[in-house]
């Protein structure tokens, strides 16, 4: 029973990460965003339709971040196997749904909110925007961009960094 309280009190609308986004998209000057648009595949946590450009926020634990090496649950792994099966295929069929229709996707990790890391991946978020915007990008040619995240030798790096 208290587990399923716990998994209830988990937020999927308005959560911290989502509402970093939207703070960073409105002091660059970007409001006009759609939150949650139920006409857009896969309703993405920010969206703007007139530009076709969608931004989803993913949460590292349920969408299953790729850098970040999270560990399973112990328990009822089963469930959980096949749950973030699900919400992978998921994300997935989204994407591809939205690329076919000529959108830019912003997909923003979680962990490329955190500490140190957060203003470059709202940079990044914005530049995309604008250029987009502007018409610096193809129109009409869907694609996704993964915002904020290190590539696997800038990792390595960076751990070194820390850790001297």
């Amino acid at each position: 029973m208290a587990t399923r309280h716990v998994m209830q009190a988990n937020k999927s609308k308005n959560t911290k990460p989502e509402l970093l986004i939207r703070k960073a998209l409105r002091e660059a000057g970007l409001p006009g965003y759609r939150l949650h648009w139920k006409k857009c595949p896969g309703r993405p946590d920010v969206c703007y339709p007139g530009r076709k450009i969608a931004i989803f926020v993913n949460g590292c634990f349920w969408h299953r971040c790729p850098h970040c090496n999270l560990s399973m649950p112990k328990s009822n792994v089963a469930f959980w196997e096949a749950k973030f099966a699900r919400n992978k295929a998921r994300d997935k069929r989204n994407l591809e749904a939205l690329v076919a229709e000529g959108w830019l996707v912003l997909v923003v990790w979680e962990c490329a909110l955190k500490r140190g890391r957060a203003a470059s991946t709202f940079a990044r978020v914005v530049r995309e925007i604008e250029l987009a915007s502007v018409g610096l990008r193809p129109k009409g040619m869907g694609r996704v961009v993964e915002v904020g995240y290190l590539k696997a030798w800038q990792h390595r790096v960076a751990w070194k960094r820390r850790h001297k």
